[in-house]
């Protein structure tokens, strides 16, 4: 018997958009109002709107509380069903190092963490060191939905606690403790969906993609990993159609094959610097979750560039290239990105025949760093 592969798969909403979600019901809790149909209406970050409901809100002894449970659809994400819990209430109090504080129109959001949310200690991160793990979008998503929802009309000051009930355990299952983000979870998202992660459908999407491109009359493709570089290839090559930029996520050689076997003539790479050093050492599949490449190799290269020992002991220990980086002088960035670069785009080439590659590379902003290969 054949087993039935589903193909119609549910995206699901992230970790941030979850907590936006809640902040929304707590607000509403505070002002003594009541959530229609215990649900509120989130706006994205693309300017579509959707409803979540309310797991549970209240107003209690001057706090606002709502709690929503994610929903991460057909994704298999270790964060599926767990509670995301926000309190809020009038404050004068200032923050702590670790808060963030955040305009809301005329109000002023001190955003902290609480029960099961990760603390940053280590560099490379969206989120500082010394800062609560909650991302840059994630961030935005609170601040537009509270203003929606009428937070802010008047100067106050408001503290807005995060707890995440069972983050502490779940963020032992995550790359949070390699990454030196402790005691819980992060708060994540660039734009509050989850797609539905499956290796096989992924593929055949891309293949659908480039087939479509090569079929339009395109002779050029660009592949890149993710939003942001798709962002940056648009802004950079404006006479390239939209559907000509394929994000390909982890799947680097299976994209590469499909891309040579079509018959491009040439093909863009687009990535920031941890796919950078992942391409480098000829990693066919890069999703972190499954291939968990440390900065050992890093380090033998800064020893290779002659840099300091104490510097080449810093990249061994790091968690990530990006913290690796952070230690790194701004000429031996440039050393460390052009001697992965290269590397990585010979690696590159052992998946094409003929196709001319070009190899581009991005900082987590979108801003262009370097390039190799055939510009």
């Amino acid at each position: 018997m054949t087993r039935k592969v589903k193909t119609d798969l549910k995206r699901g909403f992230s970790t941030g958009a979850c907590v936006a979600a809640a902040a929304v019901g707590a607000w509403l809790r505070l002002s003594e109002k009541e959530p229609a149909n215990d649900a509120v209406e989130l706006l994205f970050p693309d300017g579509t709107r959707h409803p979540f409901k309310l797991f549970a809100s209240c107003r209690d002894q001057g706090f606002g509380v709502a709690v929503v449970r994610k929903d991460a659809g057909d994704d298999p994400d270790i964060t599926d069903k767990a509670l995301f819990k926000v309190k809020m209430c009038e404050t004068g109090r200032f923050p702590q190092n670790c808060d963030y504080e955040l305009a809301c129109d005329k109000a002023r959001i001190i955003l902290n963490g609480g029960l099961g949310v990760g603390l940053v200690t280590r560099p490379g991160l969206d989120a500082e060191p010394g800062k609560w793990a909650v991302n840059p979008i994630p961030r935005q998503m609170i601040i537009d939905n509270l203003k929606a929802a009428g937070c802010g009309r008047k100067p106050r000051s408001y503290r807005l606690t995060i707890e995440i009930p069972d983050g502490e355990r779940l963020a032992q299952k995550t790359l949070n403790p390699l990454l030196g983000v402790v005691g819980g979870i992060s708060v994540l998202g660039t734009s509050g969906y989850v797609e539905p992660y499956s290796n096989s459908a992924y593929i055949k999407t891309i293949k659908i993609l480039l087939s479509g491109a090569q079929r339009a009359g395109c002779r050029d493709v660009a592949l890149c990993t993710g939003g942001r570089t798709a962002k940056a290839l648009g802004r950079d090559f404006p006479e390239m159609p939209e559907f000509a930029i394929v994000r390909v996520a982890d799947f680097i050689a299976d994209s590469l094959k499909i891309a040579e076997e079509i018959g491009f003539e040439r093909v863009i790479v687009a990535c920031m610097a941890g796919k950078l050093y992942k391409y480098s050492a000829g990693l066919e599949y890069t999703h972190a979750h499954t291939v968990r490449y440390g900065c050992q190799d890093l380090a033998a290269i800064a020893g290779n560039l002659s840099f300091d020992d104490d510097v080449v002991s810093r990249c061994r220990q790091s968690a990530s290239v990006r913290e690796a980086f952070s230690y790194l002088a701004p000429q031996e960035v440039i050393l460390m990105q052009d001697y992965l670069g290269r590397k990585a785009l010979e690696e590159l080439k052992q998946w094409t025949g003929k196709v001319r590659l070009e190899l581009r590379l991005y900082d987590p902003q979108g801003n262009f760093l370097q390039s190799w290969g055939s510009a």
